[in-house]
């Protein structure tokens, strides 16, 4: 190849590489969300309006995210989870890449029935649950409103609660400041991060941009989805009191969204319930510590199930 040609192909590629880097960062974001799937075995996939992420083999699994957090929340979680079940982790509408119908309600109670609507509708009808903090949250009301559809309980420092201890964050919303986990902007997005983990994960910066705008588009959105599960909804404390569905809690001990003392709350209520805190450990631990809670929620699992069936 002529000299002056690879020089100039070279500088072409590199120019347009940075205008992907900062300029027009969506492209590169969705492609590192790709490769992210890749490398733990999820597909994403489109189904009766909503986008979810699938993989694995085995009895259906669902996880549901936090708020203002989508599917991709469980990929690295599921590279140990996806040999023992069918992973189903669906972006919560008003969230990700599903849109929020203008006609839908916002209590937990409805979005929780709204949720085993798409599961109806997808021919899943007995599942094992898990949920990320709000996930947490319809994950529980789910159960109470169908306890029978649900194998059992994953829950990952579910919110919801009313009677636990205010958190950083929580302190911040009582006190009518900005709430932390709307992100408006750069310094916001960063910001909740250091509220969210021990140890933050390197975002690349094209996913930081691409992040950060998405946040800001559905800020009023994400505003009146958190007031309607602050005000409208039932609290965890009526969700989960004597619920029989078995549960798996894991907490991290470090946590700055939802205080930790809310395990010792979850714990009370639920009939069935045993508790893993995770000490050094923020709000999201199927991230932080993804292997540790993904061989925890499997070992839960088998266990019941060696304990359910008849010996020979």
């Amino acid at each position: 190849m002529d000299t002056f040609l690879f020089w100039f192909l070279l500088v072409l590629i590199a120019v347009a590489t940075g205008l992907l880097w900062w300029v027009l960062p969506a492209p590169l974001a969705r492609a590192f969300l790709a490769l992210e799937r890749l490398r733990c075995g999820l597909r994403s996939k489109r189904a009766h309006g909503w986008h979810f992420l699938e993989g694995g083999k085995g009895e259906p699994l669902v996880l549901l995210h936090g708020f203002n957090a989508d599917a991709h929340h469980f990929c690295q979680a599921s590279r140990w989870l996806r040999a023992h079940f069918r992973i189903i982790a669906p972006d919560i509408p008003g969230f990700g890449d599903t849109e929020l119908s203008e006609r839908s309600s916002l209590r937990i109670e409805d979005r929780a029935r709204e949720i085993l609507d798409w599961l109806d509708r997808m021919g899943i009808r007995h599942f094992y649950l898990g949920g990320s903090s709000m996930g947490g949250y319809l994950s529980l009301a789910m159960a109470r409103e169908a306890p029978d559809r649900v194998r059992a309980l994953w829950l990952l420092a579910p919110g919801g609660l009313h009677s636990a201890r205010h958190s950083a964050v929580f302190r911040e919303v009582a006190e009518g400041r900005h709430n932390p986990l709307v992100v408006r902007n750069r310094a916001d997005f960063l910001r909740l991060l250091d509220y969210c983990f021990v140890r933050p994960p390197w975002v690349p910066g094209p996913l930081q941009r691409f992040l950060v705008a998405r946040g800001q588009r559905s800020s009023a959105q994400a505003e009146r989805i958190f007031d309607a599960m602050r005000h409208d909804s039932e609290p965890v404390e009526t969700l989960a009191r004597n619920l029989s569905v078995p549960a798996l809690l894991i907490w991290g001990q470090a946590d700055q969204v939802l205080h930790p003392d809310g395990a010792t709350v979850v714990q009370t209520l639920l009939g069935d319930c045993e508790s893993l805190i995770l000490p050094a450990v923020g709000h999201l631990p199927m991230i932080e510590q993804a292997r540790t809670c993904a061989e925890a929620w499997v070992a839960f699992t088998e266990s019941r199930a060696r304990a359910t069936t008849p010996a020979e």
